[in-house]
């Protein structure tokens, strides 16, 4: 998995969506030369909490299945995307939105959680 391509890869996996992920960036004034971490804090966590909302389940199982390749992923820049971005800014939505989010995530994506919420000290 390669970190430069991690916003493309993921967009790719909504054709039907394309529109609503570009207005989400424009919105936030978001372009990948940005980097990853802000085109995932601004544009794919908006995206997750709106599919959540609206319970998206086939878009929401195509997005952490990616969210899963990341987490299994040899890179640290891309685990890092994920942890501290992506599980980061599910957590800070709230319990009920992170918990709703669990539902999703697989194996590794829940250690990485777990690490995530040992680094924040979560529940302490």
């Amino acid at each position: 998995m390669n970190y430069n391509n991690l916003y493309a890869d993921f967009n790719s996996l909504f054709p039907e969506c394309t529109d609503e992920l570009k207005a989400l960036a424009n919105a936030a004034d978001a372009e990948e030369t940005d980097g990853m971490h802000i085109m995932f804090s601004f544009v794919v966590i908006p995206f997750i909490l709106d599919l959540l909302n609206n319970d998206e389940s086939d878009k929401l199982k195509r997005a952490f299945e990616y969210f899963e390749r990341m987490a299994s992923s040899d890179s640290a820049d891309v685990t890092e995307v994920l942890e501290f971005t992506v599980i980061e800014n599910l957590m800070s939505n709230g319990q009920t939105v992170y918990d709703e989010a669990k539902q999703y995530m697989g194996t590794n994506m829940i250690e990485c959680c777990k690490r995530a919420e040992q680094f924040l000290q979560v529940g302490e």
